[in-house]
C-alpha cells in the first residue's frame, strides 16, 4: 500500500471505466432475474406458479444494491471542478463494492445453472460422464471468476490504492466486515432452501462455506 502522495488525483477515465463495467452488470443481472422463474429447480411456494430459487434470488438483488451503491460511491470520488478528478477514497470503496456486486452475479448464475444440470444428468443416467464433466467445468469456471472477484480483485485495489495506509487498512477491514454479513444473509437463503428440501445445516457451518461459496455448487 503506498504512502500518501497529497494530493491524489485519479483520472476520471479511471471511475468512467468502472461504471461501464457496473452498467454491463446491472443489465445482466436485471435480464437473470427476468428469466430466473422459468430455470427448472427451486422451492415451491403457495399461492405462486413457478418456483423461488431463494439463494440465486437473493445473490441476484444483493449484486443491483452493490452496484447501485458502487455507482454512487463512484460519483462521490469525483471532485466539483473542471477536470473532474477522483481525490476521495470513495473510489477505492467503490472497487471493492463493484467486486462484490460481480462475484454476487457470478453466484445468481451459475447457482441455479449448475442445479439444473443435475438435474438433467439425473434423468440421462446414460450419458452421466458426460454430465459430470460439464458439472465440473462450470464449476471451475464460475468458481474461478467468483474467487477472483472476492478476493483477488479486493486485494489489487487496496495494494494499489494511492490513498494513505490507514485509509486502506480500514476499507480493508470494512469489507472483510461486509462479507461476513453478505455471508450470513447467504447463508440463511441456503438455509430456507434446504430446509425445503429436509437438510438442516449449522449456520456457522453455512457462513463459513459462503466464503468459499463455489464448493458448495
Amino acid at each position: 500500500m503506498p504512502e500518501d502522495r497529497w494530493p491524489v488525483r485519479v483520472g476520471v477515465n479511471v471511475m468512467r471505466a468502472r461504471l461501464t463495467i457496473i452498467g454491463f452488470n446491472i443489465a445482466i443481472v436485471s435480464f437473470q432475474i427476468a428469466i430466473l422463474n422459468r430455470v427448472p429447480g427451486g422451492v415451491r411456494v403457495a399461492g405462486l406458479e413457478h418456483r423461488v430459487h431463494v439463494g440465486a434470488d437473493i445473490a441476484l438483488f444483493i449484486a443491483l444494491a452493490l452496484s447501485l451503491v458502487a455507482m454512487i460511491a463512484y460519483i462521490m470520488s469525483s471532485a466539483f471542478d473542471e477536470v473532474g478528478y477522483c481525490t476521495h477514497w470513495m473510489l477505492v470503496a467503490g472497487d471493492l463494492l463493484m467486486y462484490l456486486a460481480l462475484a454476487h452475479t457470478v453466484a445468481g448464475f451459475f447457482g441455479p445453472a449448475i442445479a439444473e444440470l443435475e438435474i438433467y444428468a439425473a434423468k440421462l443416467q446414460s450419458h452421466a460422464w458426460e454430465w459430470s464433466i460439464l458439472h465440473a467445468a462450470m464449476i471451475v469456471v464460475g468458481g474461478t471468476v467468483w474467487f477472483l472477484a472476492t478476493y483477488a480483485g479486493p486485494v489489487v485495489s487496496l495494494l494499489r490504492s494511492p490513498f494513505h495506509r490507514r485509509t486502506n487498512i480500514a476499507l480493508g477491514v470494512a469489507y472483510l466486515a461486509t462479507l461476513l454479513a453478505l455471508a450470513w444473509v447467504n447463508a440463511q437463503a441456503t438455509r430456507v432452501a434446504t430446509l425445503a428440501a429436509g437438510g438442516e445445516p449449522g449456520l456457522i457451518v453455512s457462513v463459513l462455506r459462503e466464503l468459499i461459496q463455489p464448493l458448495r455448487w
